[in-house]
């Protein structure tokens, strides 16, 4: 009996073990059929000709970047390590244009692009990867381009690898070299990117990272270029991309191998508004190795770059300035390397000036920059008396060479207290007269050669000095331009007048 109830047992637990056995193995078979499927669905675009899928990828990117492109080679598909689409040779041509105009190529372009759209034929591209090209637009892209901004609006990811792009205008361009980049998109924002590259052959790295603060859109920008040993941090608030509009505030850091007059270790803080169309910057605070001083400004950027500002600056000291670093900005023309279609009004205003000669303490300056020329419309030097010394003329450079036409104007009170507190002889003060003194004088002043044509001398008595006079003056000013360029702003080279 015990036995017989054994053998059941043993029996049932075999049923057991087989129905189970039989279980496992079907659920075995499901997972595997399952897996093939996944698997074949992963490889399916292999036995698809992407090709005939053309049109579709050409006309998305034409909507979403505003571009025409051509694909040269046979569209491919790569399933790992994340599954997407090939384009080999790709020609871009601006489609603004009544005929297709050729703005460059792209070597490889990667579509990140979901599989089942792939199968369907309906596609999405919003993960895009661009791989060694060169592009050049014009001025009328980025207008374009964002006139059309809702197509953009669901783009997730940009990569970008070894592109050469050129931005072009009439008379300038911006040229960033060897671009490595990624964007990353949210509900039409910039969420973040990163940029590497080169501008003007100068090593250049950009961040950006945003988020939300309740309903707006902020983030922190940062930009530096080691070699010009420039850098910008900037806090950024109310940001809309799409509509190239911003708030803010940042702080610009020059260190000392900048070469331009005065802006060397320059740290510059500012709030700014940011438009479509313009910049402003308000409460800018300027502090150099120079001077030191406040301002406020607007960089237009349509229809063409215009800059129009004006700062204050107080306790400037004119001894740092040396001899070498005029003659480098002056002499050698790195002051006047202004592209043509840039437009630019400066008003500055000094005091308590210090300088090398010690005659004047306040100035104040009306400069405007049009057409690759620097017209001084007001240059007025003023001493602690209320001497005046006038200068107002033109710089234009021509054939390498850049020449002031300049009228100067002087007017003494008293010419001997004029002198008196400088590092002068104190013999020759005293030989000074007490007498006002008060000329005017129309010369050119070849910036490069440091020579001056005298070509006009009107005392203050309206007497004309005669053309001999003029050729001894002319050469006490070559004498003492050559020795140093500041001369130019001294008014002891008018010593010849007495």
């Amino acid at each position: 009996m015990i036995l017989r109830k054994l053998q059941s047992l043993e029996f049932l637990a075999s049923l057991k073990s087989l129905k189970s056995f039989y279980n496992h193995k079907i659920y075995s078979g499901i997972m595997v059929v399952i897996a093939a499927t996944i698997f074949l669905i992963f490889l399916s675009p292999y036995f698809i000709d992407l090709d005939k899928y053309r049109p579709e990828i050409e006309n998305q990117i034409q909507e979403k970047f505003f571009i025409k492109i051509k694909i040269n080679e046979k569209i491919s598909y790569k399933p790992f390590l994340r599954p997407h689409i090939q384009l080999f040779s790709v020609d871009i041509f601006d489609v603004n244009k009544k005929e297709d105009v050729y703005l460059g190529n792209i070597y490889k372009i990667n579509l990140r692009i979901n599989i089942f759209n792939i199968i369907l034929r309906k596609f999405n591209i919003n993960d895009i990867e661009i791989r060694d090209g060169i592009i050049e637009v014009d001025g009328n892209y980025f207008d374009n381009f964002f006139k059309h901004n809702d197509a953009v609006k669901d783009l997730k990811v940009i990569k970008i690898s070894n592109l050469d792009f050129k931005y072009s205008s009439s008379k300038n361009s911006i040229e960033i070299s060897d671009i490595d980049s990624e964007i990353i998109f949210e509900q039409g924002n910039v969420k973040k990117f990163n940029l590497t590259g080169n501008l003007f052959n100068l090593p250049i790295a950009a961040n950006f990272k945003g988020s939300k603060d309740k309903d707006q859109s902020i983030g922190k920008l940062s930009v530096e270029s080691p070699d010009l040993k420039f850098y910008l941090d900037a806090n950024l608030t109310n940001i809309n991309f799409l509509k190239n509009e911003f708030l803010g505030n940042g702080r610009i850091r020059f260190a000392n191998t900048l070469s331009t007059i005065g802006l060397n270790n320059l740290t510059l803080q500012f709030n700014f508004d940011l438009k479509d169309e313009f910049v402003e910057l308000n409460n800018i605070l300027v502090n150099s190795f120079l001077y030191k001083g406040t301002g406020n400004a607007k960089i237009s950027i349509k229809p063409k770059l215009a800059f129009a500002g004006e700062f204050n600056f107080i306790d400037t000291n004119f001894k740092k300035l040396s001899n070498s670093d005029l003659k480098d900005n002056l002499v050698h023309h790195k002051l006047f390397n202004i592209h043509d279609d840039f437009y630019g009004v400066f008003k500055l205003n000094f005091k308590n000036m210090v300088t090398n000669h010690n005659l004047f303490s306040d100035a104040n300056a009306l400069v405007i920059v049009e057409g690759g020329d620097v017209n001084v419309k007001e240059l007025n030097l003023i001493s602690k008396s209320n001497d005046q010394l006038k200068i107002n003329g033109r710089f234009i450079t021509q054939n390498r060479e850049t020449i002031f036409f300049f009228n100067s104007q002087i007017n003494l009170k008293n010419v001997r207290n004029f002198y008196k507190n400088t590092n002068g002889a104190r013999e020759k003060i005293a030989l000074l007269p007490n007498d006002i003194l008060s000329a005017k004088m129309s010369a050119d002043l070849n910036m490069k050669k440091g020579r001056i044509v005298i070509n006009e001398i009107v005392g203050g008595n309206s007497k004309k000095f005669s053309r001999v006079s003029l050729n001894t003056i002319q050469e006490e000013f070559n004498l003492r331009l050559n020795k140093d360029i500041l001369n130019i702003l001294d008014a002891r080279i008018y010593s010849f007048l007495f």
